[in-house]
C-alpha cells in the first residue's frame, strides 16, 4: 500500500515541480505571514525540519533564524529546485534530501520544531506523518503546522470540491475546530492558534509533545 502511495505522490509532486512557485506566487502574502508567525517560535540554535518541503518556499526563509534545517520531499525534482535555490542564494545551514513523511529517515528526539507547511489536509493518513514528528521531535519540541482548513465553511467547502476537479484534492477538509482537536487527539497540545481568513481560511497551530 505505501509503494503504492509513494509513486503517486512522487509522479503528482514530480509533474507539478516547476509550476509550483509560479502558482504560490499568488499566495506570497499570506505565505509571508505564516513565516512571520513560525519564525516567532523559533531559536537561534534550533535544528528543525521541514516536512514536504516542496521547493523549500519556507525552509529557505527559515534558515536564518535556526542553527541549521532539514528539508525533506517525497518528490525528487522538487527537491533538486529546492538544492539550486539554496546554492543560488549561497545558504549553509539547509540540507534538502528525498524522503517520506511517513517513514521520516531521522533518529528519534533530533528536532527541536517540526514544521508542516500546508501539507496535511492533501495526506491521506495524516495520523501516522503525525507520529512520526512527535517521535523526532525532542522532549520539548514544537510542531508548527499551518493548514487549510477546506471544511471550515460553505465557501471553503465548494472551493474545495473545485480544487479537486482539477487535480489539486484535499484528502481532509478540517474545519479551524476540527483540525485543533485532530492534532490534540494525536498526542500535542496546542499552545498557539491563529485563523487567517480567505476562501479557504487558514489555521496556523504551534503544539506541544504530550
Amino acid at each position: 500500500m505505501d509503494v503504492i502511495r509513494q509513486k503517486r505522490e512522487r509522479d503528482f509532486w514530480d509533474f507539478f515541480a516547476r509550476r509550483y512557485d509560479s502558482f504560490m506566487k499568488n499566495s506570497s502574502g499570506l505565505y509571508g505571514e505564516i513565516l512571520a508567525l513560525i519564525r516567532q517560535e523559533l531559536q537561534p540554535d534550533f535544528m528543525i525540519l521541514d516536512l514536504a518541503a516542496g521547493t523549500g518556499l519556507l525552509t529557505l526563509e527559515l534558515a536564518p533564524h535556526v542553527k541549521k534545517v532539514y528539508g525533506i520531499d517525497i518528490s525528487p525534482k522538487m527537491i533538486s529546485l529546492a538544492e539550486a535555490k539554496a546554492r543560488l542564494r549561497n545558504i549553509g545551514n539547509v540540507e534538502f534530501c528525498v524522503g517520506d513523511a511517513y517513514q521520516i529517515p531521522f533518529a528519534a528526539g533530533a528536532f527541536d520544531a517540526v514544521v508542516i507547511g500546508n501539507a496535511l489536509h492533501v495526506m491521506l493518513q495524516p495520523e501516522r506523518v503525525l507520529a512520526e514528528a512527535h517521535r523526532v521531535l525532542k522532549k520539548d519540541g514544537l510542531l508548527l503546522v499551518p493548514t487549510f482548513c477546506h471544511g471550515e465553511n460553505y465557501l471553503s467547502r465548494i472551493s474545495s470540491f473545485v480544487m479537486g476537479l482539477v487535480g489539486f484534492k484535499a484528502f481532509q477538509r478540517w474545519s479551524a475546530e476540527s483540525f485543533t482537536r485532530f492534532i490534540e487527539n494525536n498526542r500535542y497540545q496546542v499552545i498557539h492558534c491563529e485563523v487567517r481568513k480567505g476562501i479557504i481560511p487558514l489555521t496556523y497551530l504551534a503544539a506541544g509533545k504530550v
